[in-house]
């Protein structure tokens, strides 16, 4: 696989969508988010849950499955599904949404589906997760596509090295820890310590900048993961040392550029989405 195959996270893509809310559907229309990632020079583009129903609304799997070959789109992601593995009342919406991402990701031939921790908090529970993360990847590999799970500060998963104790306990081919530059740095991990993560446990790998440090709460540092992102080389985070420590391991996979930015959001995605690919490249070559 191509070191330039860079895939548009759906963020990057969305525009002025309101992330982090209950609706945080994109004002633009799929084909219109396709075409431009395409354009700019992106392999790969992501579609989020409220999205992915309006796109089937819209075109049907079957379209939106064309959408993406007529226009050189190879890599295709759905995000993100929270609560697979609680045992809570809000285990029902999440099988539901995990039916419905998996049926799409079949039909379209998504790449992988991003899933994450517990975003109340909660406990870790690394067996527990390893068996729920082992059916997971099962139902995934029987829809012909992969799960990427995302460590981030302020779930109950918190560092790549914590998700590597159930992924690698699960021991499934369709199953793997995605990497992304901002959530270590906000777990205070040094991004090059990656170099420690083994490539056949990386399925996926995104982009991004911001201040190196972070003064506020929890909950604040929730909301800057939506709103106070920057484009790679914009902000103060070693991402050359990020992606170096990530070719060192030996991955070769895809590498993903996910913007969210309440500055990013206010530009017409005509103009910004060839801005996130020109500045991820550059670290890339």
């Amino acid at each position: 696989m191509s070191s330039l195959d860079i895939l548009a996270g759906t963020w990057t893509t969305a525009g002025a969508a309101d992330a982090g809310s209950d609706d945080d559907r994109s004002p633009h229309d799929f084909r219109t988010r396709v075409e431009t990632a395409a354009r700019a020079g992106f392999t790969g583009v992501g579609i989020g849950y409220l999205d992915l129903l309006e796109a089937e609304k819209q075109y049907g799997h079957n379209g939106i499955r064309s959408m993406l070959a007529d226009n050189g789109i190879a890599h295709f992601e759905i995000e993100m599904l929270l609560n697979w593995f609680v045992t809570d009342s809000r285990r029902t919406f999440a099988d539901e949404q995990r039916a419905t991402m998996f049926r799409a990701a079949e039909a379209i031939g998504a790449r992988h589906v991003k899933v994450g921790g517990d975003w109340a908090g909660g406990e870790f529970d690394p067996d527990h997760m390893a068996t729920e993360f082992r059916i997971l990847c099962e139902d995934a590999a029987n829809a012909g596509t992969k799960v990427a799970f995302e460590p981030m500060p302020f779930v109950n998963v918190r560092t790549p090295q914590q998700a590597l104790e159930f992924i690698q306990a699960a021991d499934h081919p369709a199953g793997g820890v995605l990497l992304d530059i901002w959530h270590i740095a906000r777990a205070g991990l040094d991004v090059t310590s990656v170099a420690s993560v083994p490539a056949r446990w990386i399925m996926d790998v995104e982009l991004d900048d911001a201040p190196l440090h972070f003064n506020g709460t929890m909950d604040e540092m929730r909301a800057d993961t939506f709103n106070g992102r920057r484009l790679p080389g914009q902000g103060e985070l070693d991402v050359q040392g990020f992606v170096d420590a990530i070719k060192s391991t030996g991955y070769d996979g895809i590498w993903g550029v996910e913007i969210l930015s309440a500055e990013y959001r206010k530009r017409p995605i005509e103009e910004a989405i060839p801005d996130a690919y020109r500045t991820t490249v550059q670290y890339l070559r």
